[in-house]
């Protein structure tokens, strides 16, 4: 249990403070410092509806740093109740080096995203959900790009 008396609302500082800590370590590309805030057996439900394991995860994110060297979270809302924080972001970053096989397009992109974080009772996030817009954020890569990952989908 968090906190000394395991009151909820001390529990929903802990892990929004736990949470924040998730979005410094992801803009200064610290993939160990971000991976120690899961649990070794988290669910990661991602955009798709697929889910990935720890190490599924920790792939995306060095992806995700390895294309976007300079990508960043904005927090813009974050929300707790108990265990769960849900937290509404503004990524934005330049894709510079290969992402999912798209090559670099140094084109810039914006996107909303909205994360949901729940924690298994103690330090670590145990689930996971992802949620932005697919299309919009392909679509600022360029068009070409939203052909090649739609011919790669289909596969």
């Amino acid at each position: 249990m968090v906190g000394k008396t395991g009151r909820r609302d001390e529990v929903s500082i802990y892990c929004s403070r736990a949470v924040e800590k998730i979005y410094r370590a992801w803009n200064r590309h610290d993939l160990e410092a971000l991976m120690n805030h899961f649990s070794d057996d988290v669910t990661v439900v991602t955009p798709s509806g697929k889910t990935v394991d720890k190490e599924g995860l920790r792939r995306m994110v060095a992806i995700e740093f390895s294309g976007f060297p300079d990508g960043r979270f904005r927090v813009d809302r974050m929300v707790s109740s108990g265990y769960t924080v849900v937290v509404e972001s503004t990524f934005t970053g330049t894709h510079k080096g290969d992402w999912f096989g798209i090559t670099a397009t140094k084109k810039k992109v914006e996107y909303p995203e909205v994360d949901i974080y729940d924690f298994d009772g103690g330090e670590k996030v145990k689930l996971l959900k992802l949620y932005f817009p697919h299309l919009r954020f392909l679509n600022q890569l360029n068009e070409q790009a939203v052909a090649e990952l739609w011919d790669k989908m289909r596969k």
